[in-house]
């Protein structure tokens, strides 16, 4: 009964790590595509051909996404890596970016402004009126900020019922062993002991010279 109770339990609690490290992910590949979307298209004027008009990025509208988008594939590895106290600083850490990224997107939503500098036009061009806003990569750094705070939270909330990379040396023992008979099975492995054999009925059995 309790080793089938302990069997359900870790693929749920390995289960709901996968959910955050999928969500983590999917966060960094929504803030990298929010950058390379265009956001707005803003007419300026040149010193030599008159006015004219360019596609601005989200990268150049909103700097950090690009740095964004790193740090939240590192914080993948690092819920990974770590465990209880650490761990809920990190699930800390993804909460205050998608705060940020919510900030910032609030700001952008209070009114769109154009840019001063707009990469690829010639030298001493001037910035004039937006002519377009483009909503999609908006809702794309909106809807990873979403996902990275459910994330961060279930991260702060669950963070000691998560296993561990390494969890299996760390493991509640009985006697001296694992009391998880899949975990055992790696101990077995690592003394060079053949897995199959049940020590304790070895031990019940009258040696034989």
């Amino acid at each position: 009964m309790t080793g089938e109770a302990t069997g359900e339990t870790r693929p749920r609690r390995g289960g709901l790590l996968v959910v955050c490290v999928i969500g983590i992910l999917a966060s960094a590949v929504g803030l990298w595509a929010a950058g390379s979307l265009v956001w707005l298209r803003q007419r300026y004027s040149t010193p030599f051909s008159g006015e004219s008009v360019a596609e601005v990025s989200g990268s150049v509208v909103r700097g950090e996404l690009s740095a964004l988008a790193l740090a939240t594939l590192a914080a993948i590895a690092a819920v990974l890596a770590t465990g209880g106290i650490l761990r809920r600083l990190i699930g800390l850490v993804v909460v205050a970016e998608a705060v940020l990224l919510g900030w910032r997107l609030f700001d952008w939503a209070d009114g769109p402004r154009g840019v001063a500098e707009i990469p690829g036009t010639p030298p001493g061009s001037r910035p004039l009126a937006v002519e377009e806003v483009s909503p999609f990569g908006p809702a794309l750094m909106g809807a990873s900020a979403v996902v990275l705070l459910v994330c961060g939270l279930l991260v702060v909330v669950a963070a000691r019922r998560m296993p561990a990379m390494g969890a299996r040396y760390s493991a509640p023992r009985e006697g001296g062993r694992t009391r998880d008979p899949q975990l055992r099975t790696w101990e077995a492995l690592d003394e060079g002991r053949d897995p199959t054999v049940d020590e304790d009925a070895g031990a019940d059995e009258p040696r034989r010279d």
